[in-house]
């Protein structure tokens, strides 16, 4: 059944009057637009803006190449940081509250002292007169010793000068060793002799032997004595020094007793040493001076000014005695050993 013909021809008047509208409305645009051109006038140019001026062109850098790690190398791993202690928290203590003082005390006077009385002194009873001592008797005393066991060198020198000097201990050294026993236990006696270093023998030497109650070595040391005879020495002897040096090392070197407390050595001569060998000879008694008990002394004879300051000097070095010649061998003896 076909629809009715009235339908069809709406449908196409719609159609015209929407195109005749847009028509009309284009057309009174275009009329506007007209109008306004128009009004402006031809000789003037509309300022136009300036076109913007483009700026240089940025250069990039070149693009940095990484470095590429070896796939064997693994970075190490960092360690984490050791976290910071924390401090411990500290209590404050509280502060204890004061203390009151307590109020001072008042001290009480001091009360006086009482005067004492002085009491009187006590008389002392009286002392009885002592009794006269009974009278007694003294016991009797050994006879006293004043030196000891002791042992007795004699330096002897016997050049020409000397002559009187042998002579005299000749004679007296039988009375030197008999006043000496009756001073001491026991006495023993060496002898040592001494000449110029020039001449021969240079010397003898007596060995220490103990004369106390022996007669036959007082007999031996006295045929000793007699046996010096000055003539004997050969040799020149032009000046004044002597072999002090090599006696006294003798004299020191004897076979002293043992256990016996005192030692003596006494130089009997009216020379000294050679210049070379004084200080030697000093040396030598000081070190036997040293020695608990023992001595050296010096006997000046005739008192000869060029050598007494050298024997009171070797006297002083050996701790004995600087004996001026007293004209007697036990005087010389005696004063050389106290």
């Amino acid at each position: 059944m076909k629809p009715p013909a009235v339908q069809s021809d709406q449908i196409g008047t719609s159609a015209v009057d929407l195109f005749a509208s847009g028509m009309g409305a284009f057309i009174l645009i275009a009329l506007v637009f007209m109008v306004l051109f128009a009004a402006v006038p031809r000789h003037e140019v509309v300022d136009q803006p300036a076109a913007p001026e483009c700026p240089e062109p940025v250069q990039c850098p070149e693009p940095v190449e990484c470095e590429i790690c070896p796939p064997d190398k693994v970075c190490p791993e960092t360690p984490e940081p050791e976290p910071c202690p924390e401090c411990p928290q500290q209590e404050i203590p509280e502060c204890p509250a004061p203390v009151l003082c307590p109020d001072p005390v008042e001290c009480p006077d001091a009360p006086d002292c009482p005067i004492c009385p002085v009491c009187p002194p006590v008389p002392e009873p009286p002392t009885p007169a002592p009794e006269p001592p009974t009278p007694s008797c003294p016991e009797p005393q050994p006879r006293a010793t004043p030196l000891l066991e002791s042992d007795l060198v004699f330096v002897l020198d016997t050049t020409g000068s000397m002559r009187n000097e042998i002579d005299a201990l000749k004679r007296e050294l039988h009375v030197v060793v008999e006043i000496l026993e009756r001073m001491m236990p026991s006495v023993a006696v060496g002898i040592v002799t001494f000449n110029d270093r020039r001449q021969s023998p240079p010397g003898r030497h007596y060995p220490v032997r103990r004369l106390t109650g022996d007669e036959e070595a007082m007999r031996d040391i006295q045929r000793f004595l007699r046996s010096i005879d000055i003539g004997d020495t050969r040799g020149p002897n032009p000046d004044v020094p002597e072999a002090v040096l090599t006696a006294l090392r003798a004299a020191v070197s004897s076979t002293f007793r043992p256990g016996v407390p005192n030692r003596f050595v006494i130089v009997i001569t009216d020379a000294y040493a050679y210049e070379d060998e004084a200080a030697d000879t000093l040396a030598l008694a000081r070190a036997f001076g040293a020695g608990e008990g023992h001595r050296v002394s010096t006997v000046h004879v005739r008192q000869n000014p060029d050598s007494g300051g050298y024997l009171a000097a070797l006297a002083e070095a050996g701790g004995g005695e600087f004996v001026p010649d007293r004209g007697s061998i036990l005087a010389n003896v005696l004063l050389g050993m106290l």
